[in-house]
């Protein structure tokens, strides 16, 4: 599933140099930040990233939304 994703969309490597560098950057910093504050282990880090990554699973409730936001953007 992911593999086929991956490959339908690619990003330029201006994108992946730019703002999807910036973004995974950003996303460290305030995980780390996160366990330093919660004195966590890296279990949870790691469950609280599964859940966020189910919000962009195709079947999730969030992705058929965003989709037919895109499809239709006149209807918001």
């Amino acid at each position: 599933m992911i593999s086929f994703a991956m490959n339908q969309w690619k990003p330029s490597k201006e994108q992946q140099l730019g703002l999807i560098s910036r973004t995974f950057d950003f996303c460290i910093d305030e995980l780390t930040e996160l366990q330093e504050e919660l004195d966590c282990p890296d279990e949870f880090i790691y469950d609280f990233l599964q859940v966020i990554r189910n919000r962009w699973s195709s079947d999730s409730c969030h992705s058929k939304a965003r989709q037919h936001k895109r499809a239709n953007p006149n209807f918001y």
